[in-house]
């Protein structure tokens, strides 16, 4: 028998996640979108709209939108990819660096200290867990579009 309510329980906890991350955001004076594409980059230096897309799960448009944001207000530049010219690197510029830092380093600490609480083999549990529930539920929504 299917068990409706667990999987509203994960839905929950997720959506809940989400919604202090968008709490954190409003706190500093931005969008939820605004904080994932500067979290990306703080964490990876440079990448392409498409992967903070992905990553992310934010909507294409949405991401673009931010990043033509960003890019006006000077904090990110595009760079040429050096594998693939088509594709554009997505980076901090000095001023996006510092602006990124101000937010995106309290998070980091914060989730330094969150996680240092829960431990490391449950954090591994946690990821390892909804990674896979995302791999089989983007497998069945493939499945649900061919019928």
């Amino acid at each position: 028998m299917y068990q409706f309510s667990k999987a509203y329980e994960v839905l929950s906890v997720w959506s809940k996640g989400t919604s202090l991350y968008a709490r954190w955001a409003n706190k500093c004076g931005i969008g939820y979108p605004e904080l994932m594409v500067l979290y990306a980059l703080y964490a990876k230096d440079r990448l392409t709209q498409k992967t903070i897309t992905e990553e992310f799960g934010l909507i294409k448009a949405t991401v673009s939108t931010v990043i033509r944001d960003l890019k006006k207000r000077g904090l990110i530049v595009l760079e040429a990819s050096k594998e693939d010219k088509r594709e554009k690197l997505v980076a901090f510029t000095e001023n996006g660096k510092a602006y990124a830092e101000n937010i995106i380093q309290p998070l980091l600490e914060t989730e330094e200290r969150i996680t240092k609480k829960i431990g490391d083999e449950r954090m591994e549990q946690i990821i390892d867990t909804l990674d896979l529930f995302n791999i089989l539920f983007e497998k069945e929504l493939k499945g649900v579009h061919k019928k």
